[in-house]
């Protein structure tokens, strides 16, 4: 029957007289049997690949640097009345008191899942100035908020391949990595490609950026938007293809659509108030 034909009131009492009804019909043998299934008799209808489970090591935790603090801490008094200086590393537009220092984590005995994708990005990859040098610097240059060294890359070079693994990864986006008229310039990623393939590393695949809809989070330049994404994309597709033929270009891995979207400055809606999106 359907609902408009029951007053809103009555519903509730229709719904438990069908319930009784049907369990009144249904011998209790049946109701109580339980069903045994074999799988090695199932047909086959499908295979998934080997990588199907992966996993993901944030930017952060490879370099060192101010991540996600425990839930728990992040509404305690004490953090609340003394908190901590701002970290080159805390995403743009973020309380500082979210986050803590954490050291980069030990990849030198692999204890994971193989063989895997092993995804390397996350927000802080965005603006991670990797430093092509035995003497990296001890701050980011201007338009970069972390340094990743050549010890720290090796090591999660070495790591992919001791768990079997292939490398997922995107590329820094942030405005060091833009030229005066604000388009995305090769360098950068160039020199940092350069040096993975140099250590026999191999990137299977990789997005341009991580979570473009937040890109201001990532320390994109200001008002990036939709258009600009477009723009970047441009050099990045054929550079990539050129420099990397073996490398799948992702599409872009997003966060933030939706009712419940994150209130933070990010693309999806700089574009929407640019008219862009």
């Amino acid at each position: 029957m359907h609902s408009k034909f029951v007053p809103a009131q009555f519903r509730s009492a229709v719904v438990i007289v069908v319930m009784v009804v049907v369990a009144s019909v249904v011998p209790s043998r049946a109701r109580a049997q339980s069903v045994s299934l074999d799988v090695t008799k199932m047909p086959r209808i499908g295979n998934v690949d080997e990588r199907f489970v992966s996993y993901n090591i944030e930017m952060a935790e490879v370099t060192g640097g101010n991540f996600w603090k425990p839930y728990h801490n992040q509404s305690s008094a004490a953090a609340e009345a003394t908190p901590p200086a701002q970290s080159a590393s805390t995403p743009a537009g973020m309380s500082p008191n979210m986050y803590r220092y954490r050291p980069p984590i030990d990849l030198a005995n692999p204890q994971a899942p193989r063989p895997a994708y092993v995804r390397v990005s996350g927000t802080w990859a965005n603006s991670v100035y990797f430093a092509d040098s035995d003497s990296p610097p001890t701050t980011a240059p201007a338009g970069f908020s972390g340094v990743l060294t050549r010890k720290e890359w090796k090591g999660v070079i070495d790591f992919v391949q001791a768990v079997d693994g292939k490398l997922a990864t995107s590329f820094a986006t942030s405005v060091g990595t833009h030229d005066s008229e604000g388009v995305w310039i090769t360098k950068e990623a160039g020199d940092w490609l350069a040096y993975t393939k140099s250590v026999g590393g191999q990137i299977a695949a990789a997005e341009f950026m991580n979570e473009p809809t937040y890109a201001a989070m990532g320390g994109a330049p200001k008002a990036y938007n939709a258009v600009e994404y477009a723009r970047d994309i441009a050099v990045f597709g054929p550079w990539l293809k050129k420099n990397s033929p073996g490398t799948i270009f992702l599409g872009p891995g997003s966060v933030g659509e939706g009712p419940f979207g994150i209130a933070m400055g990010g693309m999806l809606r700089l574009a929407k108030s640019n008219g862009s999106g």
